[in-house]
């Protein structure tokens, strides 16, 4: 038991290690040195905030994001029996592995077209073009309902409720980004984009 949640606590830790780090982080990090990525910090007139700045503000949030996880690593009241405890591990850590998977793969789909945005700004490449193969002949946001499956899975594997509120602002925060990320593209692809939407979902594949 203690050898399968320690390899269970390895897989997770890497792949949430490749997520936000080595995918997201490093991958804004270029398109920002670019001059391809939105900035999380506000211009002011012709003063831009050095790529440094940025980093500051990303390692002071990720700070006060373990602290809140520590402080919040609150179990949910739920009564769960040993055996019923490691099926719900199994099936979370399939869930996670899934959710990892699409994302990635979403990701990588994208290939130089992808870019981070935020809830108010979407930075588009002069040579932007929609990307309709892999995951988004069937949906628009792959990369945002595979965080959600994943986080499904982590909540399985660890029940708590920073997990649960991570969920929940998670799907708040992704809708709102992927509906101003489609006004943008409409707006920039127009004919186009509507037949792209025609005959693909949202969010969630086969179903919105």
């Amino acid at each position: 038991m203690q050898t399968f949640e320690v390899v269970v606590n390895i897989i997770v830790i890497v792949g949430i290690f490749y997520l936000t780090v080595v995918m997201a982080l490093v991958g804004w990090i270029a398109g920002l040195r670019r001059g391809q990525a939105v900035m999380l910090l506000p211009e002011r007139g012709e003063h831009t905030w050095s790529i440094w700045a940025h980093l500051g503000l990303v390692l002071i949030s990720l700070v006060i994001s373990a602290l809140l996880f520590y402080i919040l690593w609150i179990p949910l009241p739920v009564t769960i029996l040993p055996t019923t405890s490691v099926i719900l591990k199994i099936c979370g850590l399939i869930l996670f592995l899934a959710g990892l998977f699409l994302t990635v793969w979403a990701r990588r789909t994208l290939g130089s077209m992808w870019g981070i945005s935020t809830s108010r700004q979407v930075k588009l490449l002069p040579d932007h073009h929609l990307v309709q193969r892999g995951p988004y002949r069937r949906v628009r946001h792959p990369m945002y309902f595979g965080w959600w499956i994943a986080l499904v899975g982590l909540i399985l594997i660890y029940p708590t409720w920073v997990l649960v509120g991570l969920l929940v602002i998670s799907v708040a925060i992704f809708y709102r980004r992927a509906r101003l990320e489609e006004a943008v593209l409409a707006a920039k692809f127009g004919k186009e984009w509507q037949a792209y939407v025609a005959h693909t979902k949202f969010l969630m594949p086969f179903v919105y």
